[in-house]
């Protein structure tokens, strides 16, 4: 009878997998396709997502992007996919290169700008076109019917050979005198000036570098103003991770600053783009979380911004909950542990808060049924907590069978002493703590506290600041005359530990003060009373 049961369970949430698809908030932000290079713009309330459609089967080896799509959103949590835009737009163009793009709004016109492969044999290899439209939506056309930016116009890297790639992810900015900046590049960085048409260049292009930069731009700059200060983010390195630099001028000099974020787990390639809503920054990219993830099979994903006050850029850590979502802790309610994941292997370790290996995304279950429960590691997107065919607790990627939904789901029954979880696989174990390691056993088997849990929202992460940002009317030219400075402006900026030291010294001299008044008024006392 009982098995009976459970093959009609199986039946019946096999059925629900794909009859009630879960509603998962979080990273990634786009679910129901790949999406890759992300850029956005902020237009009357809403913010439009411009991304390319990575189409790559799991058996390609190079990126596959027939067309560029459009989202909007109100909140940044639910999206719209509004157009699709196929790169046969740019009749130009060749091949399924409907690559990393930007589009932004002057005088009522939405300018797009975007790579694709060129066809014309006088300037073969990548270059930059751009599209019109007078809703940030589209329909877009082709305002030049040509190449803004080919090969002819710049030095390309000797090793990129007779189909290179440098004139690729741009990048446009208006700045608040009304003049019009684009950068975009691979290996080399360039940047140009645009006439108030915003279709043509005005005056030559410039290749720049980074000053003082720990390592090689790659791609993927994007370029914005905060308050007196211009910033460009950028991918550097490979695996890229990606970085900053600050400047004075939106034409330079740029002095680089600090790394923003990691290298992404099973992608060479990382793309970021950045935005003020409703008072607030956030920083866009793409990871591979999404199910059948991989190098060419990307997604969008966006994180809250945070500035020091001397504006330095927080470091972001890609995370599962995203910009709304709070992350969880689970701890055993018979222990001072918690849950953690350390090199996709899971531990109950001591508590700390500060650390992202402790926290964890939770979601209704992938099976789509009622009273169900998942769980991400919160900074490894797309990997789970799931029940192995041994019955015991592991880390798993998400691989998009209806198998892994299963494994990966759990009931979640709350109760007075915190919750307990059931593998909804089978419904007779608990995840349960035994000697400070995790498992699955029947109920009967053990008290019921070690078989509940705590698991609390926490805030997000923001990491205490490390080092100033750069100062950048020094002139200092080398990395040990800038390290030497900034050992300087940390010296003559009080840390906590200084700070202490300088409560317990004053502390300490206003004791021995008080105590030197008591003795002599205790003395003058005593000499006042002696015959």
């Amino acid at each position: 009878m009982r098995q009976r049961y459970r093959i009609t369970l199986l039946i019946g949430l096999l059925l629900l997998t794909f009859l009630s698809p879960p509603v998962i908030a979080g990273n990634p932000v786009i679910k129901d396709r790949f999406s890759a290079d992300p850029a956005a713009l902020v237009h009357d309330g809403k913010i439009y997502l411009y991304t390319g459609h990575d189409e790559a089967t799991q058996s390609d080896n190079f990126f596959v992007l027939k067309e560029w799509n459009v989202f909007s959103s109100e909140d940044g949590i639910n999206w719209t996919l509004e157009s699709a835009i196929p790169r046969s737009t740019f009749r130009w163009a060749i091949h399924d290169s409907a690559w990393a793009s930007q589009a932004i709004e002057r005088d009522g016109i939405f300018y797009w700008y975007t790579t694709v492969h060129n066809s014309g044999t006088h300037a073969p290899g990548y270059a930059i076109g751009v599209m019109t439209s007078e809703t940030p939506t589209g329909p877009f056309v082709d305002a030049l019917n040509e190449p803004l930016i080919d090969s002819a116009m710049t030095n390309a890297p000797e090793f990129m050979g007779n189909v290179p790639w440098d004139n690729i992810d741009p990048t446009v900015f208006i700045d608040d005198d009304g003049s019009a900046y684009l950068y975009w590049g691979n290996t080399h960085l360039y940047y140009a000036k645009l006439k108030d048409t915003m279709t043509a260049l005005d005056g030559e292009i410039h290749q720049i570098e980074i000053e003082h930069m720990p390592g090689n731009f790659t791609e993927g700059p994007f370029i914005f103003k905060r308050e007196d200060l211009y910033y460009l983010t950028f991918a550097y390195n490979y695996p890229e991770e990606i970085a900053y630099a600050t400047s004075h001028s939106p034409t330079g000099p740029w002095i680089f600053q600090d790394k923003i974020m990691d290298k992404i787990p099973n992608s060479g390639t990382s793309h970021p783009a950045v935005i003020e809503f409703n008072d607030a920054w956030y920083f866009i990219y793409h990871n591979t979380a999404l199910a059948g993830g991989g190098e060419y099979r990307r997604s969008v994903a966006i994180e809250p911004m945070h500035f020091y006050e001397d504006g330095a850029i927080a470091k972001v850590t890609p995370t599962a909950s995203g910009i709304k979502q709070k992350s969880v802790t689970i701890a055993p309610s018979d222990t001072d542990l918690m849950l953690r994941q350390v090199t996709h292997a899971l531990r109950l370790a001591e508590s700390d808060l500060t650390h992202h290996d402790y926290r964890w995304h939770e979601t209704s279950g992938l099976t789509g049924e009622s009273g169900t429960v998942s769980y991400q590691i919160n900074n490894n997107p797309g990997v789970y907590l799931t029940i192995n065919e041994q019955n015991q607790p592991v880390l798993s990627r998400h691989d998009g069978s209806s198998d892994f939904k299963m494994r990966a789901s759990f009931i979640k029954n709350e109760h007075d002493l915190g919750i307990s979880l059931q593998p909804v696989t089978n419904d007779t174990l608990y995840l349960s703590t035994v000697e400070n390691t995790l498992t699955f056993l029947p109920k009967a088997d053990l008290d019921i506290s070690m078989q509940t849990f705590i698991i609390e929202s926490r805030p997000y992460i923001v990491p205490e600041q490390k080092k100033p940002l750069r100062n950048l009317t020094t002139t200092a030219e080398t990395d040990e005359e800038i390290a030497a400075l900034e050992e300087q402006q940390t010296e003559n900026t009080p840390d906590d530990s200084v700070n202490n030291a300088l409560r317990i010294g004053c502390w300490l001299l206003f004791s021995i003060v008080i105590t030197l008044i008591v003795i002599r008024f205790t003395f003058k006392k005593r000499t006042k009373t002696t015959p």
